[in-house]
């Protein structure tokens, strides 16, 4: 299992490393905006660090499943298939290498923006005293937004399982296509069709979910995400076990 995750990330490695030099361009250009008081250089480097990071974990994802599209129906793969791996071993070095990437690169940004909100404020202090009577203000009138480290931190993580079960329902969705539906006519169409209506429907058992209080309001459904997604992995790897011909 080891040696099919050391070989997903390397098919993948290109393209995080150009989203790591794209990153670090923008990172360079958003300390430069701040350091010789550069506006326009601050407000690109924001925009580009924002862009970066919510297109960035996406293609992360999306990637992902355009690579087990290539290794089901293209012959670049076909050695993978041919290990003493089953598909579900295989399957599996999938999904859990993106779901260590998605949570390394949510990670990676999410520190980054915290140590960038750090040079902010200690470069321009004034800004945490507007932000304090901003604070002020809400609370004058009865609002009051409290958000926590802790509160950016399950939000994110909320984020990436919900992700992470959309691709792995992807996966059965293009495993669906291959198999069942192979040679017949309309197969991507009907397997997206498929997909969408698990997403939908995996979406909204989420919301049907119990509200709880403070942090653990998020827990349930970070839980119901990833069960879905350790579902749909285990359809996916039964289906290509039975019927996948490579």
């Amino acid at each position: 299992m080891l040696k099919l995750m050391k070989y997903e990330f390397r098919k993948t490695m290109f393209s995080k490393t150009i989203l790591l030099v794209i990153t670090a361009i923008l990172e360079v250009l958003f300390l430069a905006g701040i350091f010789l008081d550069w506006d326009e250089g601050i407000g690109w480097g924001v925009i580009g660090l924002v862009l970066c990071a919510f297109i960035g974990i996406a293609y992360i994802g999306l990637e992902s499943l355009m690579v087990f599209q290539r290794d089901l129906n293209t012959k670049q793969s076909y050695m993978l298939f041919l290990t003493p791996n089953n598909c579900f071993q295989i399957l599996g070095a999938k999904v859990i290498e993106n779901g260590i990437s998605l949570l390394l690169a949510g990670c990676f940004f999410l520190v980054l923006g915290f140590l960038d909100y750090t040079i902010v404020l200690a470069h321009f202090g004034e800004l945490k005293d507007l932000f304090t009577m901003i604070k002020l203000m809400l609370s004058s009138i009865q609002i009051e937004i409290y958000i926590t480290t802790a509160d950016v931190i399950v939000v994110v993580l909320e984020l990436l399982s919900s992700w992470l079960m959309t691709i792995v329902t992807g996966m059965l969705a293009i495993v669906l296509s291959t198999t069942l539906f192979a040679g017949k006519r309309f197969s991507g169409f009907v397997s997206f069709v498929i997909f969408l209506l698990m997403t939908w429907g995996c979406a909204a058992v989420i919301n049907l979910l119990p509200d709880l209080s403070g942090l653990m309001e998020y827990l349930p459904g970070i839980l119901m995400a990833l069960l879905f997604a350790a579902v749909m992995y285990l359809i996916a790897g039964w289906i290509m076990e039975r019927r996948l011909s490579v």
